[in-house]
């Protein structure tokens, strides 16, 4: 079964959990799951964890080839060191280059500029392909830019903007959570050209998304991520050019569009509530938790993945039964037993995890 969500108030929901990329929903398969074999066919789906070219790639049981074995100088730091320096190097490198990211059947190829200027970060990120948006951050106040002339009646169209494991704040996460995760290097690769260390953060449980990360060798700078589910890739985050060091310049900053522009504010992070909750999620993963209620809406995160759960009271007429995923986010419906609302969960877990959060929603009796 195949249709469309096209929710206003979804897309700008999600756009206060996370920034980085523009994307959007596509329908699959209720197991949420992608196509095991081969590279990416037409319909844009990503192969299985292990099933990439063979120069640099991993095995089917996601260790390196001798060619890609780990040298002194890597083996000699853990994964929390490397994940330091890629927090390190996110924040107070100077980096241009261009990157690719993957998710589902969507595929975004993106500039990006970080100068680190007196203190202050100053970011630029060029969408190259689809619609004209650029987003502007100064430390942690980020903008996203559209060119007047695109833009409809309605202003803005409402999208999400996701940050993946291109951000400090994921490896601040990761360290802060070991307890949900299990860390161990990979080995070594070439990414872009440069020299890199591969290291995995996989779940202690089922119930989340891993990641494989390769980190430049020089500077800790991620150069390619993978999201992964039980083995399967949901996700491609790849830089294909990249270039390090002080001549990248408050000049590389300018902007691209060409006449007027409108601006809109983008948050990087949910902003905890006091509200009482009209409704309850009597089952959470191990380590997510409650950072804000809305009335019908409540949002949950462990410090890395986050998600939604809305309850429709406005009486539309409510949609069927739905699993739906793109990439590493996913949409679930369902209609509540006794009161009929529709409940929606929508965020970066897997399909199951999502589903049982949906069976445990119940309104709050006070």
């Amino acid at each position: 079964m195949r249709a469309e969500i096209t929710t206003r108030g979804l897309a700008g929901t999600l756009c206060v959990l996370s920034a980085l990329l523009l994307s959007g929903f596509a329908y699959a398969d209720p197991d949420g799951s992608l196509p095991a074999e081969g590279s990416l066919p037409a319909e844009g789906s990503l192969p299985a964890e292990g099933s990439l070219p063979a120069e640099g790639s991993l095995s089917a049981e996601g260790s390196l080839s001798a060619e890609g074995s780990l040298s002194a100088e890597g083996s000699s730091l853990s994964p929390t060191v490397w994940l330091e320096k890629m927090g390190e190097a996110l924040r107070n490198e100077n980096y241009a280059g261009n990157f690719t990211y993957i998710r589902g059947s969507r595929f975004d190829n993106v500039r990006i500029v970080h100068v680190l200027d007196q203190g202050r970060e100053l970011e630029r990120l060029f969408n190259l392909n689809g619609d004209v948006r650029e987003l502007y951050r100064e430390d942690g106040e980020v903008h996203c830019y559209h060119p007047i002339a695109d833009l409809s009646e309605d202003g803005p169209a409402g999208h999400d903007v996701h940050i993946g494991p291109f951000t400090p704040v994921f490896s601040d996460r990761v360290l802060s959570t070991q307890n949900l995760y299990h860390l161990a290097m990979q080995g070594e690769d070439r990414i872009a050209g440069r020299s890199a260390v591969v290291l995995t953060v996989s779940p202690r449980f089922n119930d989340r998304y891993g990641y494989r990360v390769w980190l430049d060798q020089e500077t800790g700078l991620l150069l390619q991520s993978h999201l992964i589910e039980r083995g399967k890739i949901k996700e491609i985050f790849q830089f294909t050019h990249i270039e390090v060091g002080e001549f990248i310049s408050r000049s590389s900053l300018q902007t691209a569009i060409r006449g007027d522009t409108i601006a809109h504010p983008l948050a990087l992070d949910v902003n905890e509530r006091k509200e009482k909750p009209v409704w309850k999620v009597n089952w959470l993963p191990d380590g997510f938790r409650p950072v804000r209620f809305r009335g019908n809406r409540l949002h949950f995160t462990d410090g890395l993945a986050t998600f939604s759960v809305f309850i429709e009271t406005s009486g539309r007429a409510p949609m069927p039964d739905l699993a739906t995923i793109e990439g590493g986010t996913v949409v679930i419906t369902r209609r509540h037993q006794k009161t009929g609302r529709q409940i929606t969960v929508v965020g970066e877990v897997p399909v199951r995890t999502a589903r049982r959060v949906a069976k445990s929603v119940e309104p709050v009796i006070y």
